[in-house]
């Protein structure tokens, strides 16, 4: 028998995680679709594979798992105003948010955030009400930084522990 949802919902919250936007270009590339997520991982070196997961029931959905190509923008702890925004049901979000272009893909980047990943869309598992979308990396920037995280349903910095 499976555990509660109530459960469920604590063991999510114990679990902290890098804040990413994904976003693609949706109607014939005149706009931009983007969603925040916390569940943005590596997955392989070899070949370099990335995943995330989008549940199936958010407006964002349909244009992501559809799409060819997707580009992921690791957030840096001064951005949380961007994850706020794509984490909101606001439709017109991405219309007030400006986005750089990928050299490689041509996707859909946050300009200042700490990696920048391009990505062509690999594969699509379903899982629950998620799909969790695999892709093939095919261009990266990074800087230095501090990354926003997502912990407890509230957004925070990394703090490093003394003598570790």
């Amino acid at each position: 028998m499976p555990i509660s949802g109530d459960v469920y919902r604590q063991i999510g919250r114990a679990a902290a995680g890098a804040v990413s936007i994904v976003a693609v270009h949706a109607d014939e590339r005149t706009a931009v679709i983007g969603l925040t997520v916390s569940s943005f991982v590596t997955l392989s070196f070899d070949p370099p594979l990335v995943m995330f997961a989008i549940q199936h029931d958010t407006a964002a959905y349909a244009p992501i798992v559809t799409s060819k190509t997707f580009g992921v923008s690791l957030l840096s702890a001064d951005q949380v105003d961007i994850a706020r925004l794509f984490s909101s049901r606001e439709r017109e979000r991405a219309r007030t948010t400006v986005f750089s272009m990928g050299p490689w893909l041509q996707v859909p980047l946050v300009p200042g955030s700490l990696a920048q990943v391009e990505c062509r869309t690999s594969e699509i598992l379903m899982g629950g009400d998620h799909a969790i979308v695999i892709g093939l990396v095919e261009g990266a920037n990074t800087r230095d930084g501090q990354p926003l995280l997502y912990f407890a349903r509230q957004y925070g910095a990394f703090t490093p522990l003394a003598g570790a």
